[in-house]
């Protein structure tokens, strides 16, 4: 995966990745580009600033603020459209570079050049119909239908401007490479845009099944050319548009993504990496990881319980894997080695600890799936509460099993050559110790537990939750950490927005790309075709969960979840799948991706922390939680009330 490790908040400076390009329009549009992305990061925290308000505002006066929800998701909306071109520039779209270590540097030059020739007809596509539904909100007074009531034209004018921009960004990019591929890429758009296409479809010929072939073979051959995930997605479908479907649809690709997108539990998401961002930027982790040891150092294997607890607490509080891997392992590895625990080891409990960031609440990934799934988030959240204890507790038993067998080892060559690792060493805290660390990581605590109750009990909603959570985030590390200096502040909340806007601009392509699946009813096809497989129901799901597993070794679990839901969830359901019971166990296969070659992001988030641990030892030292956790989704469904007890106590 493309840059995989600048595209977490948590871990990602905010150094420029681009090389800086001078002179003419490219330096006015990279200073445009600044700008907005700098207002937009100033936009993302007022958001959580209404949020709070409105929680505050409603306890008050006993009713809610209208306004709210749309402020918010214009705010948001907004700042990812007018990043999107910064983030370009940056490079920091992912996507998969299957090829570039099979390709010549020639070929992999000419592959780079396509893949943005490509992105470019789309970018200015798109930004072309989002002028023209610009135009019509304006031409015809168009309003939202909340309370509310504002005109459309706002965020209609926000996508433009970001979308002209991000085309714009690009056409430099191709320009840098080839004046005249640029000019052809352009004049080949204008075209197609003045072209008066027939009202019905283009292709008629081709069956349900032909056409449905053709999508996914398309969509690989689209992703494995490294092109971006989110504008991979969005060509595929654009294309599908423009041969299947009518022409009047073509005109609603604009309207179809925005609208999929103004949804204020999806646009919640970057208000949850925000919080934690905060959390992560600050020693917070390592403080956390130093107090679980001081408690927990008498138990054998006690320093591999510690980072077992402490990701696990820290991916509550973050809800992110790869920062739970950089916060708590650029602490905890260091440690566990000086004390003598192999690296393989260190590193993949590390690396496992870390996955618990998308299966215990809040979860972004969970999020997704509550989306996807019309379940309920509330419920999905605390489903996965037990699986994630069940986790915690089976890596800390294996540390304690492995600690003891390196314990062995060492004594064994203590008493047969006198070195004595530093394993064998005993250490020794004070009660006043223990009691002053846990007191300062008592507020972080504090704010895990205070968003849950107020979720849980109804006091605020699931965006307000991440509003909320986010300012106090940023009022603790401001408070306990001294960071609330702008110079300090900025990097988190422009690491945010650069995250948010990739992932946002994935998800929003990947409703697109299930808009057209659907449209061309190849989601219900395929669901039927293997309903009337008459799969027995366990190796239905065994099918589907190794069908996850296979999509992990290349796809993030946001793709993974917006692409295949509308195919792998009716059958489920037919089968008589608790589809909040299935979410979970879904995660967890999931998490199994970010542990496991030949993408394992998690793998190359503690490479980069310890980088003297060789690449072998990390990716072995991680295959025993990998084995834990295909043990985990055995344990999930010989015993579902692990997963489904809790909810169904909570939430009625």
């Amino acid at each position: 995966m493309a840059g995989g490790l600048q595209h977490d908040a948590i871990l990602a400076s905010d150094i420029r990745t681009s090389t800086p390009v001078t002179g003419g329009i490219a330096a006015v549009i990279g200073a445009v580009n600044e700008m907005l992305f700098k207002l937009s990061a100033i936009a993302l925290l007022a958001a959580a600033l209404v949020l709070t308000f409105g929680v505050i505002a409603g306890h008050l006066y006993g009713r809610g603020v209208e306004w709210q929800d749309e402020v918010t998701i214009f705010l948001v909306a907004g700042a990812m459209f007018l990043s999107a071109g910064a983030v370009q520039q940056r490079r920091g779209h992912i996507g998969i570079d299957f090829l570039d270590h099979m390709l010549s540097p020639r070929l992999n030059a000419a592959r780079r050049a396509t893949v943005d020739a490509v992105v470019l007809a789309f970018c200015l596509f798109f930004a072309w119909k989002a002028g023209g539904l610009l135009q019509e909100a304006l031409h015809e007074g168009q309003t939202s239908h909340s309370a509310w009531g504002p005109p459309l034209w706002i965020p209609y004018s926000l996508l433009t401007f970001g979308m002209a921009l991000l085309a714009v960004q690009v056409a430099l990019q191709v320009g840098q490479r080839s004046l005249l591929v640029l000019a052809v890429v352009v004049l080949a758009v204008v075209a197609l845009l003045m072209w008066e296409r027939p009202v019905r479809p283009l292709v008629t010929s081709l069956s349900q099944a032909q056409i449905g072939i053709a999508y996914f073979v398309a969509t690989l051959v689209v992703m494995f050319s490294g092109m971006p995930i989110a504008f991979a997605l969005g060509v595929v479908a654009l294309v599908f548009m423009l041969l299947f479907m009518p022409s009047a649809s073509v005109d609603t690709i604009a309207q179809n993504f925005y609208e999929e997108l103004a949804n204020v539990i999806i646009l919640a998401i970057p208000l949850f990496i925000l919080k934690g961002a905060a959390i992560g930027r600050s020693n917070a982790g390592k403080d956390l990881y130093s107090a679980l040891h001081a408690w927990l150092h008498r138990i054998p294997g006690g320093l591999g319980v510690a980072n077992t607890t402490a990701c696990g607490l820290f991916a509550a509080m973050a809800g992110s894997s790869p920062a739970t891997c950089s916060a708590i392992g650029s602490a905890g590895i260091p440690e566990m080695r000086q004390r003598g625990y192999s690296g393989g080891f260190a590193a993949g409990i590390i690396a496992a600890g870390g996955t618990l960031g998308i299966l215990l609440p809040p979860s972004v990934t969970m999020l997704l799936y509550a989306v996807a799934a019309e379940v309920s988030l509330g419920k999905l959240f605390l489903a996965g509460i037990g699986p994630g204890l069940l986790l915690i507790t089976l890596f800390a038993l294996y540390s304690v099993l492995r600690y003891r067998k390196e314990f062995a080892v060492a004594q064994t060559v203590a008493a047969e050559t006198g070195v004595r690792s530093a394993l064998l060493a005993e250490e020794h805290y004070t009660l006043g110790q223990k009691l002053r660390m846990i007191a300062w990581v008592a507020p972080f605590v504090s704010i895990l537990a205070g968003v849950m109750v107020v979720l849980y009990a109804g006091w605020a909603t699931p965006s307000e939750t991440a509003g909320v959570g986010a300012v106090l985030a940023l009022i603790v590390i401001g408070a306990m950490y001294g960071i609330w200096r702008p110079s300090k502040l900025m990097p988190i909340v422009t690491g945010t927005l650069r995250e948010s806007t990739m992932l946002l601009m994935i998800i929003g392509m990947s409703l697109l790309y299930a808009y057209v699946m659907s449209y061309l009813h190849i989601s219900q096809a395929m669901a039927a075709w293997v309903i009337g497989l008459s799969l027995s129901k366990w190796v239905l799901l065994a099918a589907i969960l190794l069908f996850v597993i296979v999509l992990g070794f290349f796809l993030p679990p946001v793709s993974i979840i917006l692409m295949t839901a509308p195919i792998v969830l009716p059958p489920l359901k037919a089968a008589g799948f608790d589809l909040i019971w299935f979410g979970v166990v879904m995660t967890i296969v999931m998490e199994m991706g970010l542990i496991h070659p030949p993408v394992g992001l998690n793998i190359f988030v503690i490479k980069n922390i310890a980088p003297d641990i060789p690449l072998s030892d990390i990716i072995w030292g991680t295959m025993p939680f990998v084995v834990l956790m295909f043990l985990a989704v055995i344990i999930c469904c010989l015993f579902p009330g692990l997963v489904t007890w809790l909810p169904s106590v909570m939430i009625k």
